[in-house]
C-alpha cells in the first residue's frame, strides 16, 4: 500500500509540474512580432529560446519601470525612446544591461537561464551581427511565441517592487556601474530595416 501511495504521490507531481509549465497567463497575450519600431522610436527584441526552467518568470526593467516578464521559450518586444536606458532583471543575481538606441533601428537580446546558487540566474546577451549568436537570434525571433503584457497588470506588479528597483539602482549607481557585471547594449548593435 505504502508503494502504491508513493507512486500515486509521484504522478500528482508531475501532473502539477506539466500542467503549471503550460499554464495560461491572463496578463500576456500572444501577438504578431512587429518587424520595425514607430517612426522615431527603437525596438528592442528580449528572446529566451531555451526550455530550461520554462516556468521560472523573471522581472525585466528599464530603470524604475517593468516592462515585461521572461518565461522560457517566449520573446516580448519594448518599443521605447532612443538614448540611455539600463535594463535589469534578477532573482538572485542582478543582470544589468545599459543600452544606448538609435531612432528605427531594432535591437536584439538573448535571455540565458544559468543555475544559481538556490533559483536561475537570468543574463543578458547582447547580439549584433557579428556575434556568434546572430543566427541563433534571428531564428528565436521567428519561432518564438512573442508575448505583449498587459499594462495595468506591469503597473501594480512595479509599483508593489519600486522600493526594491530603487535600492538597487541606487546601488548600481555607487558598486555596479563600469564592473564587469554589467553588459552593453551598444548603439550600432541595431539594425537598420528600412
Amino acid at each position: 500500500m505504502k508503494k502504491y501511495l508513493f507512486w500515486v504521490g509521484i504522478l500528482l507531481i508531475i501532473v502539477v509540474f506539466v500542467s503549471g509549465c503550460g499554464m495560461k497567463r491572463p496578463y500576456m497575450a500572444n501577438q504578431p512580432a512587429a518587424l520595425k519600431p514607430s517612426e522615431g522610436k527603437a525596438l528592442v527584441n528580449f528572446m529566451r529560446p531555451s526550455g530550461y526552467a520554462r516556468a521560472a518568470s523573471f522581472s525585466i526593467w528599464d530603470g524604475d519601470k517593468l516592462i515585461g516578464m521572461s518565461f522560457g521559450k517566449e520573446s516580448f518586444q519594448y518599443e521605447c525612446d532612443p538614448g540611455k536606458h539600463l535594463f535589469i532583471t534578477w532573482s538572485e543575481y542582478k543582470s544589468p544591461l545599459e543600452a544606448d538606441l538609435l531612432p528605427n533601428r531594432v535591437y536584439y537580446v538573448l535571455l540565458r537561464i544559468r543555475m544559481g546558487m538556490w533559483r536561475g540566474r537570468l543574463h543578458f546577451i547582447p547580439i549584433n551581427k557579428e556575434h556568434e549568436l546572430w543566427n541563433e537570434a534571428l531564428s528565436s525571433y521567428s519561432l518564438l511565441p512573442n508575448y505583449a503584457f498587459d499594462r495595468q497588470y506591469l503597473v501594480d506588479l512595479e509599483n508593489k517592487n519600486k522600493q526594491k528597483i530603487l535600492d538597487y539602482l541606487n546601488s548600481y549607481d555607487n558598486e555596479v556601474k563600469g564592473t564587469k557585471h554589467v553588459n552593453y547594449l551598444r548603439p550600432e548593435d541595431g539594425v537598420n530595416l528600412e
